[in-house]
This record gives structure tokens, sequence and C-alpha cells, in this order.
């Protein structure tokens, strides 16, 4: 159990909260939202012990109850493996369903943990945390860092996990189907609302509804009392009265009017029309990373694009926009089709300048007009003064933002336009998105944008690769693996002859229904030998899979 009562916390002058109280029960997984800079991440250092709080109180386990992910961590080993082996009582298979989980292989097991990247090191934090399997595991931002395979297996994870969890995150995809409580940060309180995300999201509105309603009765109230007391208190015969009036206002409690739920407005609805065919890519390759890659995207269509962290996403969408120049294939851009681009490290914006030189150089426009621009992002004039690299990330991406609405591009690519952004941010971005008339490529592991925006979604995968000393053993083993994709093809091209879409569609729900079963078997192994196995059956039906949708596609 976790037991929080009046609680606070300041910062020299600035409050982040006050008299927070909630409890959490043994089991129950919570999680913990709110904007940027409300102090979500320093009451998971209070609880842990990290961080000191000004008053209240906080009990209910000790501390080796705790299992936390670092977001700074240090590592002792000279092995991935080793490392995770040295949290405790776990095996060898255990920790090795954690590290592929999280998009770990076979040769990064031997890698010295301190020689990862800042992502990867953090991925290694969490696969600590995970493998220790605490009582009570408290995470922050947890699906950071991770691609869209890994988030998954992060949340089977979580969902089977016995113990308690309170993460800290913005993935409205791990809250709705994850948790069963929600700690929302907002005005310097705490409320706690009992269910998943979009319970929460409609238990919040409502309850400001009611809250508005509330305050708006009383101040009629007290309206007409101070204008009694006011007519009142100078006659002799009613200014016993007013004077009772005046008593009971003094007396009364007042409702406190609730913060304005003014959200962030993007307008990205005014576009001109296109060609029919607004991108078309033939063979492009480069570099070994893009390989014999086709594509079609037009008028109106909305792509999202996925795929483990390094198969070349973000590069893909660089060559398409011409930042990369293709070693060979060909991208054609449709006629009257303008391109507005959000890169995922932005490197569009000008880091020595500060946000309203950046918007005025750009566009052209007045000081008053960067700034009404900006404002709507939520960049005001403090942080629009300085220089763009002392910015967060969050920050960087709104002024990204901004800049792409003012192109007035009619075919937008996005490379994870969510990244590092609040709730209100992304619910923005969504509706921004769902209401926009043009084409849109989104790169992106946010699961809820995906599924709410995008209408397809093409799965760009990896090249298998054979750098070894080994070269006619590696020659054999890709020409084994040609020969079996090639009789799996053959093998499905067969079964699915002459089929209805209708009799394919009910194949295709049958195989992902079996991939499910291999996952859960996955989650569950208990034995090295046999996790290699559910592995390799794993990988087999999503190509599978992957071959029946191509064989639909044929025929739809």
């Amino acid at each position: 159990m976790i037991l929080v009562e009046n609680l606070s916390k300041s910062f020299a002058d600035r409050l982040l909260f006050a008299n927070v109280n909630f409890r959490i029960n043994d089991g129950e997984k919570v999680g913990i939202v709110g904007k940027n800079g409300t102090g979500k991440s320093t009451l998971i250092k209070i609880i842990i012990g990290n961080e000191e709080f000004d008053n209240g109180n906080v009990s209910g386990f000790h501390a080796e109850d705790l299992g936390y992910a670092e977001q700074i961590p240090t590592f002792n080993k000279t092995t991935l493996l080793d490392e995770l082996l040295s949290v405790g009582e776990v095996k060898e298979f255990e920790v090795k369903k954690v590290l592929f989980g999280l998009g770990f292989n076979e040769a990064e097991l031997l890698k010295n943990p301190n020689n990862f990247s800042g992502g990867e090191t953090a991925k290694i934090s969490l696969g600590k945390a995970l493998c220790s399997e605490p009582r009570i595991l408290l995470l922050d931002e947890p699906t950071n860092h991770l691609d869209i395979y890994a988030i998954d297996f992060l949340e089977n994870f979580i969902k089977s996990y016995k113990g308690t969890v309170l993460a800290v995150t913005h993935d409205r995809h791990f809250l709705q189907n994850c948790v069963d409580k929600i700690i929302d940060i907002d005005n310097q309180h705490a409320d706690v609302y009992v269910g998943n995300y979009e319970k929460f999201v409609r238990l919040k509105k409502e309850q400001r509804e009611f809250q508005l309603k509330a305050y708006e009765k009383q101040q009629e109230e007290i309206a007409k009392l101070e204008e009694f007391v006011r007519r009142n208190k100078v006659r002799a015969s009613t200014a016993k009265r007013a004077r009772s009036r005046q008593i009971m206002l003094d007396k009364m409690e007042r409702i406190e009017k609730p913060p304005s739920n003014d959200t962030i407005k993007l307008n990205l609805t005014d576009t001109t029309e296109t060609a029919d065919r607004v991108l078309t890519v033939e063979n492009l390759n480069f570099k070994n990373i893009i390989t014999d890659f086709n594509l079609e995207i037009r008028k109106t269509e909305r792509v999202g694009l996925i795929g483990r962290n390094g198969v070349g996403k973000s590069t893909l969408l660089k060559l398409l926009i011409g930042d990369l120049k293709i070693e060979s294939g060909n991208v054609k851009i449709g006629n009257r089709v303008k391109i507005g681009y959000l890169s995922q490290g932005h490197e569009e914006l000008n880091e020595a300048a500060t946000p309203i030189d950046e918007i005025i150089d750009e566009f052209g426009i007045t000081i008053e007009q960067a700034r009404s621009e900006l404002a709507r992002l939520e960049i005001y004039s403090d942080v629009a003064l300085k220089p763009i690299a002392s910015m967060s990330g969050g920050e960087k991406t709104r002024v990204a933002l901004a800049k792409l609405i003012l192109t007035g591009a009619n075919f937008l690519i996005l490379d994870e336009p969510t990244n590092h952004l609040d709730l209100p941010a992304r619910e923005a971005i969504e509706a921004a998105l769902t209401e926009f008339d043009g084409t849109l490529l989104i790169v992106t592991h946010d699961r809820y944008l995906l599924e709410k925006v995008t209408n397809r979604v093409i799965e760009l995968k990896q090249n298998f690769d054979f750098q070894s000393s080994n070269a006619p053993a590696n020659q054999n083993a890709k020409q084994k693996l040609k020969n079996e994709n090639k009789r799996q093809e053959t093998k499905i091209k067969k079964s699915t002859k002459n089929q209805s879409p209708e009799k394919l569609e009910a194949q295709i729900s049958m195989a992902e229904y079996e991939l499910k079963m291999i996952e859960h078997e996955i989650n569950n192994a208990v034995d090295g030998e046999e996790l290699k196995r559910l592995a390799l059956e794993h990988e087999n039906k999503i190509k599978e899979i992957d071959e029946l949708y191509q064989r639909w596609e044929e025929l739809t």
C-alpha cells in the first residue's frame, strides 16, 4: 500500500502541489497524469525518498518494497546479461524474456551496458526494474524510447504483474489498457479517478461541469446577499437582518472556480487541391537501410509508418523530402503538393534563434503575429524570447508545430509528432490531424494516435544483416532464409487461391488470434529453449499475417 496524506511541495517561491491525498492498494495499477511541470516526477521521487517535501506524510511501505527505473542509472557489470542477472534471484531465461521484449537482440546481451545510447540505457534501467519484480514498481515515462513492439511487451508485462504499479505517463494507450486508477495533478491539486483513460476523460469533464455549476450558483447567491446587505445596512428597521446576512457571507465556504478547460487549438484544415497521386516511391535503395522500397500514397490518405527502433523510419522520411540523397530508385511528388515536415530531432529549428525570431525569419510576419501563433501552442513571452537550444523537448516540438501550421502544407510528413508532449497537447494534435483535409504520413509509436488518425498502417521491416567473418556460411544462411520465405509465400498463395476477400479476412482473424496465443505463451514461458522456439513461431506467424494481408489487398 502507498498512503499519501496532505502532501505539499514547493521549489523556492513556486508551489507544485498542496494537500495531496491518495491511497494505492496492493496490486493496483495506477497512472499519474498532468501537464508538463506540474510535479508528477517529483511526486515519484518523494515516494522513493529521493526528494524532500514541505508538509504531509508518505507511508504504507518499506524502502525494500520499491523498484524504480532510474533516469540516470549506473551499471557495474561488463555485459548487459550479467547486469540484469545481478538484480537478485532471477533466472537467465526470465532476463532474456525481458530484454528480447524490450527490443535487445542476442548479440547485445554480451555488450557492456555502459556502451549503449541514452535511449537504450533507459531501456536497460527499465529492464532491471522489471526483472527485480518488487512489491511496488514505480515507473517514470516507461514507454519513452520504446518502439511499438516493446511497448506492447511492456503492456502485457504490466497487465499480468502481480505487484503494485505506479507510472507517470502521457501514453494514452498505456493508460487505457494497463491502469485501473488515475491520479491527475492539475492546478496544484491531485484528484483520483477510478478507471482507465477514457473513463478518466469523461469523469474529469463531468466533475468540472458539476463544480462550475455549483460555483456559478453560489456566486448568484453571494451577489444577492451582498446586494441585500448594501441596501439594508443603513436602515434601522432592516440593519439587524443585514448584519445576519453579512455573518452568513463571512462564514460561507467559498467554492473554488474550476480552472479553465481551454485547450490548445490547432487549425490545419485549410489546404489546396492536389493531384490524386500525392507520393509515389519506386524501388528506393539507401545504404542497405532501405532496400527496394515501394509506396504509393493518394490524396487524403492518412498513413501510419511503424517499425522497430533503428529500422530506418526517420531515414526514409528524410529521403522522401530530399534531406538525404537516394542511391537508386525514384521518389515522385504529385502536382500542387506542398510538403510540411516535422522531424523527430527538430533539425528544422535554428537552435541559436529564439522562437520569435524563428517564426519571423521564416515567414516574414510581424512580432505581434509571431507571438500570437506561438501563444496558440502555449509558448508565451518568457519562453518565446529564450534560445531554442535551451528549451525542453516538448517546447521545441511546440515551436516546430507552430512553423508547420504557418506553411499551409497539404501533405504533412510527421516524425513522432507527440514526443515529449503532455496529454492536452497530444489531444490537440490528434484533434487537428483528425480535422485536417489533406494527406498524412506519420511515423509514431503513439498507438492511440495511430488508431484515432490513420486509415492505413505500413510496417517497415529490418533487412537481415549477415556482417560476419564467415562469409560463405552467411551466404548459405541468407539463401536458406530466402528459400524459406519463398516457400511460405507459395504456401500462403496456394491456400488463398480463389478465395473471396471475406474468407481471407476470416483466415487473417484466425492467424491474428494464433499470434496472440503465441504472445501469451511467450509471457508465461519458463524455459530458455521454449522461449527461443516461441520467438521463431512468433516471427513466422507475423510473416504469415503479412502475406495474408498482401493477398487480401490484391483481391480488394
